[in-house]
C-alpha cells in the first residue's frame, strides 16, 4: 500500500521554479528591447498635424501589442519547454506560462518603480529643478478641466490597459502549453517520449 507521504512526494516532483525563473526573465529583456524598438518605429513616423498624433497613438498602441504578444509567448514558450523536462503532465504548461507571465509582472513593477525614481532624481539634480505643479484656472481659481472627457479618456485608457494585460497572459500561457507539448526530433528518434 503506498502511504499519503510518497503520493505527495510524487505529485510534487511535476513543478519547479526554475523554468519559470527563466521565462520571466526572458520576458522582462524581451519586452525592454521590444518596447524599445516599437518607439522607435513611431518616433521616425512622427507627424506634427493632429491627423499623424492620432495615427502614432494607434501606431504605437498596434506595435505595443504585437511587441507584448511576441514576447510573453516566447518567455512562456521557454518557461514551458524548459519545465517539459520536469513535468510529464503536458496539461501544465499554461500554468507554466502564466507563473511566468506573474513572475514577469512583478519584477517588472520593482524594476520600473527604482527606474523610475533614479530618472526622477538625477533629472531633478542634474537641472537644478524643483517640482511644481502647474494648473490651468479661470478667474475664479476653479481649474478648467471637462470632466466628461476626462472621464471618457480614462476609461477607455482602463480598458486599453486591462486588454494589453489580458493579450500578455494569454499570450504568455498559450506560450507555455506550446512549449510544454513541443518535442524535438531527436527525442523522437531515441524514443524518450
Amino acid at each position: 500500500m503506498i502511504s499519503h507521504t510518497q503520493l505527495h512526494s510524487l505529485e510534487c516532483k511535476c513543478f519547479t521554479w526554475k523554468p519559470i525563473i527563466a521565462g520571466a526573465l526572458t520576458a522582462i529583456g524581451l519586452s525592454f528591447l521590444l518596447n524599445l524598438f516599437s518607439i522607435a518605429i513611431g518616433l521616425t513616423a512622427f507627424t506634427t498635424n493632429s491627423q499623424g498624433i492620432e495615427n502614432l497613438a494607434l501606431g504605437g498602441l498596434i506595435a505595443t501589442s504585437l511587441g507584448i504578444i511576441v514576447s510573453m509567448f516566447a518567455s512562456g514558450w521557454l518557461a514551458g519547454y524548459l519545465g517539459n523536462r520536469y513535468c510529464v503532465k503536458r496539461h501544465l504548461g499554461a500554468f507554466y506560462g502564466f507563473l511566468t507571465w506573474c513572475v514577469a509582472l512583478i519584477g517588472t513593477i520593482f524594476l520600473t518603480e527604482y527606474v523610475q525614481h533614479y530618472i526622477t532624481y538625477f533629472t531633478h539634480f542634474i537641472s537644478g529643478a524643483s517640482i511644481t505643479n502647474f494648473a490651468v484656472s479661470n478667474n475664479a481659481g476653479v481649474p478648467l478641466i471637462n470632466t466628461a472627457t476626462s472621464t471618457n479618456n480614462i476609461v477607455i485608457s482602463t480598458y486599453i490597459v486591462f486588454c494589453l494585460f489580458f493579450l500578455s497572459a494569454f499570450s504568455c500561457s498559450l506560450g507555455g502549453h506550446c512549449g510544454m507539448r513541443y518535442v524535438n526530433k531527436d527525442e523522437r528518434i531515441e524514443g524518450k517520449v
